[in-house]
């Protein structure tokens, strides 16, 4: 079928080229109309973390998905002398004039008294009334704009963060162009022309615009997050390089097998490279659809999203570039090197591996086990700001708050607590006191956020500091003859307001029905850091042992580290199944298509070596801050929790393409000759340098990505690229090779197959 596919497109160039178009035009124009919706939170459902976000906002009207916004303002010189103060409040009194449509609620530091113990730091917290996602660039863009005009000077330093996006969504960008052009480059030196190194890069970008178009379309009819269209870019601009690179190069085999017939080399080269790409999409599709196992939202879009490139990717190698080879076919050279000449003429690195294969695997497997060790100590979180470039103005938000008043302030720990409504309203406001009273001493704890005022305390306090002030004031009227002014009058009112805010405030808040109360726990680290990954540990096991037994009390926490445990937890509890299952599958695959026990079961192991590294570098590097400055790490952090499972499934789908390459090869070879020998040399002389170009296409396209500033999309693209660095160049061109070797003709023993002498 796929040999009568490569001669009818080769009669029917110009048809396939115009189906393309319409194609394109289609979904295009669907793209275009429907318009992007892809979002920047990472949402998971079906956990304790999430699932209490909705008493939370329907007992304490507090939607965690709002979005928000803080302005973090500093000046080394202070800023609550007079003029900063009234800039300030300018600023905060035109956004709520121009945008009280938008805002939910916004706090001036200095009423709030959030100004750091050395006065040189405060914040304005803005929250909105639509959820993160839903509020406008031009709102975001307009605030910060009032801000930067009335407040920034410069000695006065203004940064934003929050939940908002702070910046448009923008797709494509300088990591495709440089990817491109490193692809580019290796094509050249591997076919010595510009138009043949040029037309694998065409295929890949029809199909690459085809399958974003696609992926775009999605996002009205599904919650994507923007990390899966980066990774759908990533896979589908790699895998499209590598297909169509494959099936150029038999084509170019064939030609010369076939005396320069153009439509009969171009049937043959699909019907026999073309069914090694489609097994190879096939099973990076299975094994990206698979992170469905995760039962993650964000996941399994982005497994879906990037199983849709994939599949356009294929698509268009298989009919795209039969087309364009028809079209160019003059400007292509068949090779010049037959069969027997590899045979006969080896390399001196095929010679030494088809010599010395023992060492080469026993190298092999202690130089991947000895990079692959730091993974042991691979620590799970998710994104956060602190690990983004200094140049951000997030990073500079994180930091100057992180500075002044601790890292904890930016990953709060909210405590929803589950009463016993059996008890009265008093006794469990009580037993609550208590809870917070333990929270607070608690090794990881800085403060509790005040959340409620003691109305009796605070009226005391009121009428007592009232008293004092007028007191003080009219004998200081008496001593200087002077009445007090104005503003010192506000400015005692204010102070007053201040010790009673911090002496009369209660540190949790009871909803209206008394089913529940809630409590913000500020750590003394931040998110990333294990201090505060023990404290919620502590804080988890205290009201398992004692409050629900002690008080009938349940605590329930949320915020962005009780999150990323469940996912870590969750993710933990599905990666076995999950890798368990495409293992099993991609054996049986594998078994079927060269009929053989040993080859899947090398395959699988060398898998297994390749992730080892690939983890243990990625560790290294990310988590470790080895060589940080080399890859543009900005900030030593913990991995993504989500990388493993993602990079397992992406890896593990693109070393199985590199294994279909190489093996099918060396099969191929077997089944004419029935020398296993001659095999082996065969498939390393006439694959290895094309799974070599491969290879190093799929570093440069994954490695171009680690160009970007977000931490995620830094984090996936490195340990892409080194995964693909050690499977490619150490399991499937040594070890694997040297493993045919060493196995001899029990390669192909399998129930049905005809031995060879």
């Amino acid at each position: 079928m796929l040999k009568k596919l490569g001669e009818w497109i080769y009669e029917n160039k110009v048809k396939t080229f115009l189906i393309w178009l319409a194609a394109i035009i289609v979904v295009g124009g669907g793209a275009i109309g429907l318009g992007s919706h892809f979002s920047e939170n990472l949402t998971i459902s079906g956990v304790p973390s999430t699932n209490i976000q909705s008493t939370l906002e329907r007992e304490f009207h507090q939607n965690p998905n709002s979005g928000t916004l803080k302005v973090v303002v500093q000046n080394q010189q202070g800023i609550t002398d007079e003029k900063t103060k009234a800039d300030v409040a300018k600023a905060i009194a035109k956004v709520q004039d121009k945008y009280a449509a938008d805002i939910k609620t916004i706090a001036n530091p200095y009423t709030n008294n959030t100004v750091s113990s050395d006065n040189t730091t405060t914040y304005v917290d803005i929250t909105f009334k639509a959820n993160s996602t839903s509020v406008s660039h031009s709102t975001i863009t307009g605030i910060r704009s009032i801000f930067d005009d009335r407040v920034k000077t410069s000695g006065t330093k203004v940064a934003y963060t929050g939940t908002v996006q702070l910046k448009p969504f923008e797709i494509g960008g300088s990591s495709e162009i440089i990817g491109v052009v490193i692809a580019f480059a290796l094509l050249f030196v591997l076919f010595r022309s510009f138009i043949t190194a040029g037309m694998p890069i065409v295929s890949a970008l029809v199909g690459l615009v085809t399958g974003l178009f696609l992926v775009i379309i999605g996002t009205n009819f599904a919650t994507l997050a923007n990390v899966a269209e980066t990774l759908s870019v990533m896979l589908a601009l790699a895998v499209g390089i590598d297909y169509a690179l494959f099936i150029l190069n038999r084509y170019r085999t064939d030609l010369a097998e076939t005396n320069g017939d153009q439509k009969l080399a171009l049937g043959n080269a699909l019907s026999e490279a073309g069914k090694s790409v489609i097994f190879a999409g096939v099973t990076v599709i299975i094994a990206v659809c698979g992170l469905s196992f995760a039962g993650i939202e964000f996941v399994t879009t982005m497994g879906f999203a990037a199983a849709v490139a994939v599949a356009i990717a294929v698509l268009s190698a298989l009919t795209f570039l039969p087309a364009l080879i028809a079209a160019c076919a003059k400007f292509i050279r068949p090779n010049t090197k037959t069969v027997d000449h590899m045979a006969k003429s080896p390399a001196k690195l095929t010679k030494f591996l088809t010599s010395h294969p023992w060492l080469v695997v026993i190298v092999a497997v202690l130089v991947l086990i000895g990079i692959g060790l730091p993974a042991q100590n691979m620590r799970l979180g998710m994104p956060y700001n602190g690990s983004l470039p200094e140049k951000q103005t997030e990073r500079q938000a994180y930091d100057m708050i992180s500075d002044k008043f601790g890292e904890g302030i930016n990953s709060p720990l909210i405590a929803v607590v589950k009463l016993d409504t059996d008890q009265s309203a008093a006794v469990n406001e009580a037993n609550v006191a208590k809870i917070a009273s333990h929270l607070t001493g608690l090794s990881g704890t800085k403060t509790l956020s005040p959340l409620s005022v003691d109305q009796q305390k605070a009226a005391t306090l009121q009428t007592q500091l009232t008293q004092e002030a007028q007191q003080k004031m009219a004998l200081q009227a008496q001593t200087t003859g002077q009445l007090p002014t104005q503003a010192q009058k506000d400015q005692t009112a204010a102070q007053i307001k201040q010790v009673i805010m911090a002496q009369a405030t209660k540190p949790y808040q009871i909803s209206a029905d008394g089913k529940y109360a809630l409590l913000v726990v500020i750590p003394k680290k931040g998110s990333e850091a294990v201090e505060t990954t023990n404290l919620v540990h502590k804080i988890q096991d205290y009201s398992d042992n004692t409050t629900k037994a002690k008080y009938g009390a349940q605590i329930t926490l949320t915020g962005v580290n009780a999150v990323n445990l469940d996912i870590t937890k969750k993710l933990n509890n599905a990666t076995p199944i999950f890798v368990f299952t495409i293992i099993v599958l991609a054996f049986i695959l594998l078994m079927v298509v060269f009929r053989s026990f040993i080859v899947p079961a090398v395959a699988m192991a060398g898998f297994g070596l390749s992730l080892l590294a690939s983890f243990g570098f990625t560790t290294l590097v990310i988590q470790e801050g080895f060589l940080k400055e080399v890859f543009g790490v900005a900030k030593a952090a913990p991995i993504l929790s989500f990388l493993p499972i993602i990079v397992t499934a992406i890896l593990f789908g693109l070393a199985m393409d590199y294994e279909v390459f190489m093996v099918s090869r060396a099969r191929e070879e077997y089944l004419k000759t029935g020398d296993n020998d001659r095999a082996v040399t065969v498939a390393m002389q006439d694959s290895g340098p094309i799974v070599v170009t491969a290879a190093l296409i799929m570093m440069a396209v994954f490695g171009s990505f680690a160009l970007n500033s977000s931490p995620t999309i830094k984090s996936l693209a490195l340990a892409l690229a080194f995964g693909i660095f050690f499977d490619a160049f150490i399991i499937r061109l040594l070890f694997v090779p040297a493993m045919l070797k060493i196995f001899g003709k029990t390669n192909w023993a399998f129930p049905g197959n005809k031995k060879k002498n």
